[in-house]
Order: structure tokens, then sequence, then C-alpha cells
């Protein structure tokens, strides 16, 4: 247990910032009492008391992401002049499959549990806590490094939540997600992700099998109307809102003011790699950027939509409440620099930079050394960019080291690394589509021709030659926003990142 102080942004219902205040961490991975609000808790006498210098947020969570993809960078198809108008069009692109599939296949073949703590590196360096888009294959144990909302268990055996990256296009696909939902289970499923009008048949079906719920989390809903999120309303289910990769794909993204104006429970997520941001952080700016034109959303709004909102989505499930710093909620919180007066508008001009610490389940887990130290002595050095930071993997063993060797020993041999993978999948023919029990193997989730469950388990890990592109930064930097700028997609408006990273020291 520790406590620590600081400015206490509690994202609660009525919106109270607390200066000088403080949230008292329990053993149980839970928040024992936020103060001045609460008493302060006995037990606590002898506890490391900690001065942050820094705000006190809410974890941040990314509803929408896919975890497999993200060691690669930015992706445009070169032949193609004018944006995509459907998610059924792009899987098929002549590039898709070298620089997306088979990279990012034959890392979670031959490397996957160290392609899992990479990507987790990469979320946790912008402050998430959870994100959701683990990929097929091995499941990732609880208490790791951020929590995997596809798997998060929170100490139970329950299975709280059923996702669904490929889109189904009839009822009987959709049936055993029902039945889930209808059990009190949480969905999560892509919908109506394109400008097509016709991609609101996906919704439709959605209503039609009865998972229009509260526990119903419907990621893109770019070609949604009013009517599509008068029924989401109707049925309390939440949207995320990726308007990053709406922009880099479509040109366009997701009628957000109309559905704010409904009442839609909205969330950010940053979707992938190869068309999203660094992370939920900077879908933040995106968010704001979007904004600044429309006039929309407050920037407590926009702030709560990676804290309390997605936090309020997952409560529907999960038996812990999350994304509010509040007495007995998950004790996932974040410690941020303070760059500018508002509490709120300071998160949204954070960068990586400004990121202090990061707590998950009431363990530190990335952070300053010197607020590392006295809450995980046992963490490891992590350089990012120019930061100096510490990391705790929660095995001695795992440093950022070893996991960078790791996915560098596939990238600089690919055909070795697919032999030691095709022995792998060799074994999962042979046993009856049991994998061993040594392995930890990623499966694709997105969709291509190449990715069918037969190609999986075929004798090799992915076809050659395969090219691994060297791993992206886990910071946002210029080369980043170069890319960003040849794009013409989205019109110039995604340019307008870069000038947030301007007060970075």
């Amino acid at each position: 247990m520790f406590v620590l102080r600081g400015t206490v942004v509690t994202m609660a219902h009525d919106g109270a910032v607390l200066p000088g205040g403080a949230v008292y961490v329990g053993d149980d991975g839970l928040i024992a009492a936020v103060t001045p609000r609460d008493a302060v808790p006995a037990g606590f006498e002898n506890a490391p008391r900690i001065t942050t210098g820094g705000l006190i947020y809410p974890g941040m969570i990314d509803l929408h992401n896919h975890l497999m993809y993200n060691s690669l960078p930015l992706w445009t198809e070169p032949a193609r002049k004018v944006p995509w108008t459907s998610h059924n069009q792009w899987g098929g692109a002549p590039t898709y499959s070298s620089r997306i599939s088979q990279p990012a296949r034959l890392l979670g073949a031959a490397a996957g549990r160290a392609l899992l703590r990479y990507v987790e590196t990469r979320a946790i360096v912008g402050g998430t806590t959870s994100i959701q888009g683990n990929p097929r294959g091995a499941v990732p144990p609880d208490n790791d490094l951020v929590r995997n909302v596809d798997s998060e268990k929170l100490g139970t055996h329950e299975d709280f939540v059923r996702v669904s990256t490929l889109v189904a296009d009839n009822a009987a696909a959709l049936a055993p997600y029902a039945t889930a939902v209808a059990a009190g289970r949480g969905f999560i499923a892509h919908s109506a992700e394109g400008s097509d009008p016709k991609l609101r048949s996906e919704f439709r079906l959605l209503e039609d099998v009865g998972v229009v719920r509260p526990q119903l989390v419907a990621i893109h809903g770019t070609a949604l109307n009013a009517d599509d999120f008068t029924a989401m309303r109707a049925g309390n289910s939440s949207l995320v809102w990726s308007p990053f990769s709406n922009l880099w794909l479509y040109g366009a993204t997701a009628d957000v003011k109309t559905a704010h104006a409904i009442g839609v429970r909205l969330c950010l997520g940053s979707d992938w790699g190869p068309s999203g941001t660094r992370n939920v952080l900077w879908e933040l700016k995106v968010a704001d950027l979007w904004n600044k034109s429309e006039g929309v959303f407050t920037d407590e709004d926009l702030v709560r939509m990676l804290t309390s909102n997605p936090g309020d989505a997952l409560t529907e499930v999960w038996p812990r409440p999350v994304g509010r710093l509040e007495r007995g909620a998950l004790a996932d919180l974040i410690v941020v620099r303070r760059t500018a007066p508002d509490p709120y508008r300071n998160l949204i001009e954070a960068t990586e930079a400004d990121i202090r610490l990061v707590v998950v389940g009431g363990r530190a887990r990335y952070g300053l050394r010197a607020l590392m130290t006295p809450l995980a002595p046992t963490a490891t050095p992590i350089t990012v960019g120019r930061l100096s930071r510490a990391i705790d993997y929660g095995d001695p063993a795992v440093t950022w080291k070893t996991v960078l060797a790791d996915l560098e020993k596939v990238r600089s041999d690919p055909a070795a690394a697919a032999a030691r993978a095709s022995a792998t999948f060799a074994a999962l023919a042979v046993n009856g589509h049991s994998l061993p029990a040594d392995s930890f193997v990623l499966l694709p989730d997105m969709p291509a021709p190449e990715l069918s469950d037969a190609a999986l388990t075929g004798a090799t890990a992915a076809p050659d030659p395969v090219v691994v592109p060297p791993l992206e930064p886990l910071t946002t930097g210029p080369d980043w926003f170069d890319a960003v700028d040849a794009n013409p997609f989205h019109h110039g408006l995604l340019s307008g990142l870069r000038s947030y990273a301007s007060h970075t020291p």
C-alpha cells in the first residue's frame, strides 16, 4: 500500500479536482480513499507517502486497438489516389500483405511474448493502463504490464468480454455473441467502418440480434446516422471514436457531433500502427484538433472519452469500477507533469515526456526513477527517446533490452524465424490444434486472404520473403509527423498534431 500526493483529477460525476489531495492505494489493487473527500483509512500509518509533483488522473483506457500490428509504421497504398470508402477494400490492396500481414504474422509466431511486451510498453509510455485488442492465440496473464480488456479476469475465472474484429454479415454468425450478451457479457464489435452508407446494415444486424444493450461497445460507426445513434442511446451502448484512423483511410470520421447531441457515450481508441496514433494520449489530440473547428466538446468532455466514459462501459461487465479516482475503484492511475493551468487542457497537451508515473492495479509499472524506486525497487531502466525511466515487467529477467533483442532476432533473420515458427505450427497440427505448453504465439485478427486458419496452421509461419521493418519508436516524433504530412486523405487536419510536440522538453 502507498499514498500518492498531488492535484487529484477525480473524473467523478461532479468533476471534482482536489488540489493538495491524496490517493490511498491498497494492497488489494483498489483505491482505499481519495482525500480530502474521504476519511483517511486505517492501516496506512506506515505506508510510503509519495509527493508526485504533478496531477493525478485515472489511467487512460484505449477501447480500440489491434496490438499485434503496433510495431509497424504508418501505411498507405502507393497506387491509391482517393480515400477508401469501406473497411472491406484496403485489406486486398497490393502492398497490404507484404507490409502489414506478413511481418506482423511472423513476429507474432516467432516472438509473440516479446511482441506483446513491446506493444504494451508503447501503450504504457503514453499513460495507457487498459487496452483492447489482444490478438488471437496466446492469452496474456492477468497482472501483466497493462490490462488487456479482451481477456482481463480481475482475479476471477470469468470471461467478461467477447470481441468481434471481423464484421458478421448474418444473424447466425452473431448468435454466440447474442447469447453472451443475454448472459450479461460485454461485446466489443467493429461496425459500419467507412463512408459508404450501405455499411449501416452492419449496425442494423446488431439491432436485429438484440445486442444493442449497455454491454455493447461499437467501434468506428463512421457510416452511422442519427437514427442509429438514437438506437444506440436507447440501448445505453457505447461508441468508440478513432478519428486518426478514420481520416487516414477514409478522409472522414464518425458523426460524433450528432452522437453527442443524442447522448451516446463516446470513447476513444487509437486503432493500430498502420493507420493510428502511437497511443491513446495522441488520439486525444486528434479529437482536440477536430474539436477546434467544430466546437462540440469541452476539454473535460474530451478527457472523459479515455477515462470515465470507457470506464463506465467496462463497469457494465466488470465487477469493479474503473476510469474514476474514487474509493473502491481499480487503482489504475497516472501522474502527469503540469504544463497548463486547466487540468483537462493539461492532459490534452501532454506528451510522453510528461508522463511521470503509471500505476496498474495498485502496482507501479512505469515512470520516473525517483517515483518508481520506493514503489517498485526491482524495476529496470528504460530509455524512451531522450527520456530516462524505469519499468516493471513483473519478471526480473525481462528488461526493455531483452524485449528488443528478441524482436531484432526475428527482424535480422526472418528466414530462420520462419523456420522456428513452422515447427511450432507443425506441432499445432499434430496435437490437434493445441499449441505446445511452452509456446506463446499471437495470431492475426485482421482480414486478409493469407490469414485464414488453414494458412496459420500450415507448414510455414509466413510466405517468403518477409521483410520486417525497423521497430517503431515508442514516442511520437518528427519522422512520424513527416509520414502524417505525406498522406493527402486527411486534407492537412492531422498535420496539426506536430504542434503538440512543441512544448516537450
